[in-house]
């Protein structure tokens, strides 16, 4: 009997706890409750909602607005197109800080952030904080997100049109460990980043990115930089027309690129990838096409003293270089790049090689379709590692004057390129293989958005 009224007791306790907690968490409206965003903030506890009515909000308690490390949610009423954080371009605004050790827990949804205009970045600055930042637009501020030593989670939200170092900045410190949970491990789900005045999406000083699902395009230097002992995972992505060339490895960085497409970008060298002395990058599953080098690489660059580079399962064609190596060009200083079960075909250099110049102790081509073969290949140091099962024969794409670069049924090549089953990479796991067939029936056609942005005709006249 003791028994039974002691745990009848415990029960009556933890289920007034428990509904005390539920009646306790409030909604908060502003500006019926509340005259602004920053009031809605200060009254609230954790557990609450702050419901923000349709508007644009300028002004003091409407900008610099800071969370103050409260475990709440701060949403519209009705998305971004209507409610509005105007910050009206005054020097030293912003539009909220995360700086108090914000979880993943406390939320922002569904605003649009513009004008903000400070030195430290205008749109959104975190620090030391893990915020969800939900279907917002960060448009036409002094920088869009910056990140230092913080986990945030950017979700289907558009970053455009900010003029900054770059549209997402992240930093890290390389001498934490990084291996921490807790920061430095970022992440871009199904945004939207395009037309910044400088890059799209930037890693640096350690900090290391993960950019699923994201479109990153026209912004007006790399889409993607990654910089001193930084990383990037990227995947599912596609990333064109940015002026600096689509994804840049430089200092340390790791590049980790896996079933994207990579399109119609622009450098001085690796107009689709660019990897530098001391980077790292594995490539896997990608379309690389249509992109410009001015000099060298017109698909990828790969200049490698200390880093590993390797490609497998991608399709690299119609890529341009004014130099050589049209569509991959390689130059190694000891350290060893395998490309395998890839296609290299239809690219074009205006100087020598171009499908493929490769120059270094230890290059590894095995089991690609690589027009031209062994003639695609520089000789100055001429150690090369050159395995059977390659071919040269035109793979027999769908339709490459559309853009639609998948394979024919009785294409030669096909258990190479994007499109190809890929039976040696043990790590790959079920549902990983669906995410990637959808993703190649909705995406491979770089043309997949209903019409051609560039004509590859255009491009050649360039």
């Amino acid at each position: 009997m003791k028994t039974f009224r002691c745990f009848a007791y415990f029960s009556t306790v933890l289920s007034f706890i428990c509904v005390n907690t539920l009646t306790f968490a409030a909604t908060l409206h502003v500006p019926a409750d509340q005259p602004t965003i920053q009031a809605g903030i200060d009254a609230a506890k954790d557990g609450d909602t702050v419901l923000v009515a349709d508007g644009t909000y300028s002004g003091i308690g409407n900008v610099n607005i800071d969370f103050l490390g409260k475990q709440i949610i701060v949403k519209s009423e009705n998305g971004p197109e209507a409610t509005i954080v105007d910050c009206q371009s005054i020097p030293n605004t912003r539009g909220f800080i995360f700086q108090n050790e914000e979880t993943n827990d406390v939320v922002l949804e569904g605003f649009t952030i513009t004008n903000g205009n400070h030195e430290g970045w205008g749109g959104i600055y975190c620090t030391n904080s893990a915020p969800t930042i939900k279907n917002c637009y960060i448009l036409s501020n002094r920088g869009g997100i910056y990140c230092v030593d913080s986990n945030p989670k950017i979700i289907d939200s558009k970053i455009s049109n900010n003029n900054s170092v770059a549209g997402v900045s992240f930093w890290g410190h390389p001498e934490k460990d990084y291996d921490d949970d807790k920061i430095n491990r970022p992440r871009l789900t199904n945004c939207i980043v395009s037309e910044n005045e400088n890059a799209g999406i930037s890693s640096f000083d350690g900090a290391s990115v993960e950019i699923i699902g994201c479109i990153v395009s026209k912004n007006k230097s790399s889409g993607i930089v990654c910089d001193y002992f930084a990383s990037v995972h990227i995947r599912y992505c596609e990333i064109f027309q940015n002026t600096g060339g689509g994804i840049k490895g430089t200092e340390y960085a790791g590049l980790n690129i896996t079933d994207s497409i990579i399109k119609q970008n622009t450098a001085k060298n690796g107009g689709g990838i660019s990897c530098s002395p001391t980077s790292r990058l594995k490539v896997i599953g990608c379309v690389i096409a249509e992109n410009i080098a001015t000099e060298s690489g017109g698909g990828i660059d790969i200049y490698s003293s200390f880093g590993h580079a390797s490609i497998a399962y991608c399709t690299i064609t119609r890529n341009t270089a004014n130099v050589r190596g049209g569509g991959v060009h390689v130059e190694l200083r000891g350290s060893p790049f395998n490309c395998s079960n890839s296609i290299i075909w239809g690219n074009m250099s205006k100087g020598t090689h171009p499908e493929f110049f490769a120059a270094g102790p230890t290059v590894s081509i095995r089991s690609c379709d690589l027009r031209h073969g062994l003639e695609g290949f520089g000789d100055k140091w001429a150690e090369f590692i050159f395995y059977k099962d390659n071919i040269d024969e035109d793979p027999l794409f769908v339709n490459a004057d559309s853009g639609d670069y998948r394979l024919r049924h009785n294409s030669p090549a096909i258990t190479m390129g994007a499109t190809a089953p890929r039976e040696d990479l043990e790590e790959e796991e079920e549902q990983d293989l669906e995410e990637r067939e959808d993703f190649i029936e909705k995406s491979l056609s770089v043309n997949s958005r209903g019409k051609r942005i560039v004509k590859w005709a255009d491009l050649k006249r360039k």
